[in-house]
């Protein structure tokens, strides 16, 4: 039997163990009463004279290969520190240590010499021991040295294969006057809309920072769908009962020529020596400056061939009436499709590109989709977890509004932001985040998030809580 610890967030804790015996059992309540003095009530001090601050765990491997210290056996019932209930804990006002026995005997009083720093807080337990995401390798020879490195190395050899079966490169003579770009590898989990890992995706990407405007490039813009015209062709394919399919084109800037000459340095992965040979581009990669707006144009010239028409109001948006009338909703290489013969635009556009045909759509830019019996959902619950979990909010309670009320922000004094930058928390990104879960699916938060974008020069504290606020 486990006696778990249900830790709060107080740095002097006080812990009680209260008796109740019932005809049943004996139990043991895990909210202190007040200032009992009954003879039932034993109290067990425990300050942190010695102690200020709790130590940081930076991973899930360093916390689970720690041995948790144990109290003496009371009637051969261990008690551990750090283990969890089935259920997790409600949040409640009153945030100290409550010590909650189970099991048909208890005692009426347990010591120990165990001090109260080496038991973690309830609050940075969840986080901890909750997050199981597989670890995604920042570099190439981490990605050769993880756990998955099978799978990494398979990916990277079929990326490479890919890019060679399109010739994206010609491989060329180390010339003393070329201008090399650099290359790296950029890798991702992509998930599937039960945020299960589906595949392993290896990016070769140029190192665009290293091109010269008017030399290996020029144009860089590149239209992207707008969220609006999406929903809007969300809500006409409900009203008309249209099919609403998804598909994926795979390696999408590879499909796209190049009209500059671009020299590449050999990226790693390929066996050839960079001291002496070089690649000469002749199809955009990732991470290079002309690389979005040579894309858009190769799948909008097509739509054009095949008699689609763009919209004048968004650009990504296509839209053909015969033979059957269809609308094309296109984000870089993710695609939209509405219509009643959804299947007959798939096998034209599999002649062209290599797709991934994903079916009815359930993942779409970082919303989720629910289509069942002529009804359509968007909602972003998935994202939301991760941004409660990112910022240890959990097993925050929830507000009835985004915003307290009657309270107004103002921009931090400079001594307020200094102090509140010496926190090393990246408001910036934070705003950024709730501000497209409110462009997306959330559009009541629109007031509060535009209320915290006025102050992202300026922020201090206030408009920190008042970012927890919106996240509750």
């Amino acid at each position: 039997m486990v006696f778990p610890i249900v830790a709060g967030g107080k740095r002097s804790p006080t812990w009680r163990i209260e008796d109740e015996y019932t005809k049943q059992g004996a139990s043991l309540l895990t909210e202190p009463t007040g200032n009992s003095t009954s003879a039932d009530t034993k109290t067990v001090e425990n300050r942190r004279s010695d102690h200020s601050e709790v130590p940081e765990y930076s991973s899930i491997e360093s916390v689970s290969t720690l041995n948790s210290p144990t109290l003496p056996a009371v009637n051969n019932h261990p008690v551990n520190i750090g283990d969890f209930p089935n259920q997790q804990q409600p949040r409640t006002n009153n945030r100290k240590h409550c010590l909650k026995v189970l099991g048909p005997h208890h005692p009426t009083l347990i010591t120990s010499n165990v001090d109260s720093i080496h038991i973690l807080p309830y609050s940075r337990r969840a986080k901890t021991f909750i997050t199981t995401s597989t670890t995604v390798p920042r570099t190439y020879w981490l990605a050769l040295q993880c756990e998955d490195k099978e799978k990494w190395t398979n990916a990277i050899k079929r990326e490479l294969l890919s890019m060679n079966e399109l010739k994206v490169w010609d491989i060329m003579d180390l010339g003393s006057d070329y201008k090399l770009v650099g290359t790296t590898w950029v890798f991702k989990l992509k998930k599937d809309h039960l945020h299960q890992t589906v595949e392993h995706k290896p990016r070769l990407c140029a190192q665009g920072f290293t091109q010269t405007p008017g030399v290996d490039f020029d144009k860089t813009y590149a239209p992207a769908g707008q969220l609006n015209s999406l929903r809007a062709l969300i809500s006409h394919s409900c009203a008309n009962c249209l099919d609403f399919h998804q598909i994926d084109v795979k390696s999408a800037f590879l499909n796209s020529s190049l009209t500059e000459t671009v020299y590449l340095s050999i990226p790693q992965g390929l066996e050839i020596d960079r001291r002496k040979y070089c690649l000469r581009l002749k199809k955009a990669i990732y991470g290079l400056k002309q690389a979005p707006p040579a894309w858009y144009n190769r799948p909008k010239d097509w739509l054009h061939s095949v008699d689609f028409n763009a919209c004048k109001l968004d650009p990504c948006v296509f839209h053909r009436k015969h033979p059957d009338a269809l609308l094309i909703y296109v984000h870089v290489d993710n695609m939209a499709i509405f219509g009643k013969n959804v299947q007959q635009f798939k096998e034209e556009i599999d002649k062209e590109f290599s797709i991934e045909d994903i079916g009815p759509a359930e993942l779409l830019l970082g919303v989720k989709i629910h289509q069942m019996d002529g009804c359509i959902t968007l909602y972003q619950q998935h994202f939301v977890d991760s941004l409660l979990d990112l910022y240890g909010m959990q097993n925050c309670q929830a507000v009835g509004t985004p915003l307290v009320p009657n309270e107004y922000l103002s921009p931090a004094t400079d001594d307020k932001k200094e102090a509140f930058e010496n926190l090393g928390i990246n408001f910036r990104s934070a705003v950024g985040s709730i501000n497209y879960l409110s462009t997306a699916t959330h559009p009541d938060l629109s007031h509060a998030v535009s209320s915290l974008l006025q102050y992202l020069e300026k922020p201090g504290i206030w408009h920190w809580k008042a970012f927890l606020q919106i996240l509750k």
